[in-house]
This record gives C-alpha cells, structure tokens and sequence, in this order.
C-alpha cells in the first residue's frame, strides 16, 4: 500500500516537473516563433494578418547597407574565431600541462574578458585604444571579440585535455614519435571536436556581440551595431525578416554544437 502511494506521489511530482518544463520552453521560445510570424506578415502588426508575404526579405535583399553590415559580422567573427583558435589552444596547453604557482587565480584572470559586463570591457578597450592612437575600425572590433572568444576556446580545450590525460602522448613518444607528431597523430585527432565545438560556440558569441561592438565601432559596422542604429529611427518590418534569418542560422551552429561538444575523445580516435 505504502509503495504504491509512493509510487502516486512520484507520477504526479513527474507531471508538475514536465509542466514546469514546458513552461519555461514556452516563455524562452514563443518570442522567437513572434519573431518568425512578424518576418511573413503583410502588414507590420499581427492584428488584421491576411496571408504571408516574403516582402519583408525581398526588400533585405535590396538593402546594401545592411548585407554589408551581415558581410562585416562574418568578417569579424570568422577572423576572431581564427585567432582565438591559435590563442586559446596554445593558453589550454599552458594551463594543463605547465604547473606554477598562482595557476587558479591565472584561469580566473583568463576568464574576466567573457565573464565581465560587455559595456566595461568596450569601454575599456576603446580608452585602452584612444591611448594608443589607432583609428577605430574592423581591427579594433576584432580584437575586442578576440578578448571574449579566446577564453571560450582556451576552458572547451582545456576540459578535453584534462579528460584524456597524459597517457597516449607518453605512449607515442616512448614509441619514438617526436612532440611534432604526437601533436599532429595523436593529440590533435583527440582535440578535434572540442575545437570545432569551441569554434562554433566562440563565432556564435562574437555574431552576436553589440555592447563591445558598438564601443569600438567607426563608420564600420556590423550587423547587431547596424540593426540598433535601425532601431533608433523606429521598428521597421525588415529587422523581423534579418531577426528571422539570424534565428535559423543560429539554431543551425547549436545543432552542430551539440553534435561536436561533449564527445569523448576516446570515442574520436576509436573512429579514427
């Protein structure tokens, strides 16, 4: 009797946790579908909708202006990406293979440029960059997004080294591989997920950056800083469209971020 009582109370709290559950995903994701409805709406409300239209996107397409700004985005956050790549794998080898003292409180410094609030570090880097006398311009936003992706790829790496250990790089350099191909034959094919996740998490992140964006900006902008300034100058139809398209891509890096992050690195070189 007691156990199924037990078992009642169990059923019912499942019930009030998927509940829960499914309001939460209503309250995270309804504004997204609003978004996507507004995009195919004739008109610029959803009260009197008759139909949808692709308008909306026909008249992005004609924007130069603003593919530009999408063009800018790509360019800045590919060449952040890149760098971040070289710097963060290079500081994850650092952190986990190198012992000196003062190690937790060197990750924590690490890790202030993503976990700071983004209008200290743009103002920051903008002041540090007026000190130097260098124009604002796509060299001053990439660095700025450097300062946020690295890190990002620097912990993703770092976790994946400290799970495989220090056994198959031992075992091939006792089997006579130099450091070079143990790298290139061993470590790297055991990284290779965690740096493309890292890759796609980090371009993900700097796509959609405007506060350190906006602070070392000049005439070029990108994307986000470029839809503010719309935004400024009243809502028009065409930021639900370029909303809507940065909705799908979006949803399209997290699939192959989940695809990438969290695989085993044993799991990776058996396929190998």
């Amino acid at each position: 009797m007691s156990n199924a009582i037990g078992k009642g109370k169990l059923e019912k709290r499942g019930v009030g946790l998927k509940l829960y559950g499914l309001l939460i995903f209503v309250f995270l994701y309804v504004p997204l579908c609003v978004v996507l409805v507004f995009s195919f709406s004739p008109t610029k409300t959803l009260v009197g909708m008759s139909g949808v239209t692709a308008k909306w996107y026909k008249e992005l397409v004609q924007d130069q202006e603003l593919l530009k700004a999408l063009l800018h985005s790509f360019e800045v956050g590919i060449s952040a990406v890149l760098i971040a790549l070289l710097f963060g794998t290079s500081g994850a080898f650092f952190i986990t293979k190198v012992r000196f003292p003062g190690k937790g409180l060197f990750r924590a410094l690490v890790m202030l440029p993503f976990v700071l609030p983004g209008i200290i570090m743009g103002l920051t880097l903008l002041i540090f960059i007026k000190n130097l006398n260098i124009t604002l311009s796509m060299f001053t936003i990439m660095m700025g997004h450097v300062s946020f992706t690295t890190p990002i790829v620097m912990f993703q790496v770092s976790a994946r080294l400290q799970r495989m250990g220090p056994n198959f790089q031992l075992a091939a350099q006792d089997l006579g591989a130099t450091p070079f191909k143990t790298f290139w034959y061993v470590t790297l094919p055991m990284i290779r997920t965690a740096l493309i996740g890292a890759a796609l998490l980090a371009f993900t992140v700097s796509f959609d950056e405007i506060v350190i964006s906006y602070f070392l900006t000049g005439t070029w902008m990108t994307l986000p800083v470029y839809l503010y300034g719309m935004l400024r100058f009243g809502l028009s139809p065409k930021v639900y469209a370029v909303s809507g398209l940065i909705l799908v891509f979006s949803f399209s890096l997290i699939l192959l971020m989940t695809r990438y992050i969290g695989r085993s690195s044993e799991e990776v070189l058996v396929k190998r």
